[in-house]
């Protein structure tokens, strides 16, 4: 019989083994979400502050961002009025609310995790130019999928040490 102790112990060992492999796969997540788009945003804004026009610093390739998880650029005036996009959303070009504006007006450069609609989530850098804002996002569909795998199986390789363990308890009593 496996003591009160022992089995308490290994249940801990577990719990902490599971909460440790969720933590790290949370930081595989997020570690890279806002990378590319927070270089495209400072690239974008320094290009459009030395006077470059919207349209040259939004990628030629148009996104679908329902459906891709490629990056995307969308440049505003002072106003939020649509200068450039490199996104759209059913056809139609779609902005952050505008407390986000806001908030990057008075702070500076934002990261945030953006919902334009049911379904459909962007990892997105909003930063501000002379003129307006730069918005450059792109899905969190591969970097979440990758952290999910990284999930499952860290707590796969953690509820095997639990079995072992408690093998190991038996074997030894």
């Amino acid at each position: 019989m496996i003591s009160k102790t022992r089995l308490g112990t290994l249940v801990a060992a577990v719990v902490l083994g599971v909460i440790g492999v969720t933590g790290l796969a949370q930081q595989a997540i997020r570690q890279p979400a806002n990378h590319p788009q927070a270089e495209i945003a400072r690239s974008a804004v320094s290009r459009l502050d030395a006077g470059e026009s919207p349209g040259a610093v939004i990628p030629a390739a148009k996104v679908d961002i329902a459906r891709s998880t490629d990056p995307f650029v969308i440049v505003v005036d002072g106003q939020r009025a649509v200068l450039a996009s490199s996104a759209s959303l059913d056809g139609e070009v779609v902005l952050p609310p505008p407390g986000v504006f806001d908030y990057v007006r008075s702070h500076g450069e934002d990261q945030i995790t953006w919902q334009p609609a049911a379904g459909v989530r962007s990892w997105i850098v909003v930063d501000a130019f002379r003129g307006g804002f730069v918005i450059a996002g792109r899905s969190p569909a591969d970097g979440e999928a990758a952290g999910y795998l990284l999930m499952f199986w860290g707590s796969l390789a953690a509820l095997g040490l639990a079995a072992v363990s408690a093998v190991g308890v038996f074997v030894l009593r």
